[in-house]
């Protein structure tokens, strides 16, 4: 492996560029996200068509309407909250990743478990690849990747505590050109269970080029490839607002 600042600012740029990435503040989202791993879980149909809003720079979010239409959510980064849409306080969990402990790819979520989990998810999801230059973030360009007649680079990162995210070493491999193609990760909530996740149909919203669509499907450790019989998670994203 190599240092792996040279991949990151190819990255960066193809992306829309670190300085228009920080004129920027919030993301608002309509997206319907599917996949087993909701029914697993207890919580099928609950986001099939739904509004995620999110700061760019910290972890802080919310998704709208969640569970009744007259409900929402709150993310801090450690704590989640489902609130009313007045601001009245329905339930909340402190420090909530700590409540995942001895769970297992299977274990069933509450539902502030099931908020922790889409909300952390999909704050790295729509900041990545810009997360991956946050002070503490460790990177080092591994050997490039063959895939689908294509050639991919590919970063080893190790994200420091205070992001949340899936797990502390992931891996992301990205086109000659610099787009985010595919992203490994073993989450640390699903008992540290392998996942392999596509990143396709990219547009450009206000200067900041993205993906539209996301797959994600167990990924096979011992070779690396993904198990596409099996769908774990679909993001569908109708639209993207920066601001």
């Amino acid at each position: 492996m190599k240092d792996g600042n040279e991949l990151l600012s190819l990255v960066l740029n193809a992306h829309g560029g670190i300085s228009r990435w920080n004129q920027l503040n919030t993301v608002k989202m309509h997206v319907a996200i599917k996949g087993i791993t909701w029914p697993r879980k207890g919580y099928p149909d609950s986001l099939d068509d739904i509004v995620f809003t999110a700061n760019l720079h910290a972890p802080y979010d919310s998704w709208t309407p969640i569970f009744a239409d007259d409900k929402k959510t709150l993310f801090n980064g450690l704590d989640v909250a489902i609130l009313k849409n007045n601001g009245e306080l329905v339930e909340e969990s402190k420090n909530a990743r700590k409540t995942f402990e001895g769970h297992e790819l299977l274990t069933p979520w509450s539902r502030l478990q099931f908020v922790y989990f889409v909300s952390y998810a999909t704050w790295n999801y729509l900041t990545t690849p810009f997360l991956l230059a946050q002070p503490g973030v460790h990177i080092l360009e591994m050997d490039p990747w063959e895939e689908n007649g294509e050639t991919w680079r590919r970063l080893q990162v190790v994200f420091p505590d205070n992001i949340p995210t899936h797990s502390t070493r992931q891996v992301f491999y990205f086109s000659q050109e610099g787009l985010l193609k595919r992203h490994d990760y073993w989450p640390e909530v699903l008992g540290n269970n392998s996942a392999v996740h596509y990143y396709s149909e990219y547009k450009e919203f206000n200067g900041i080029k993205a993906p539209t669509v996301h797959r994600i499907y167990p990924l096979n450790d011992a070779d690396q490839t993904p198990v596409k019989d099996i769908l774990l998670v679909s993001l569908d994203i109708f639209d993207l607002q920066y601001a």
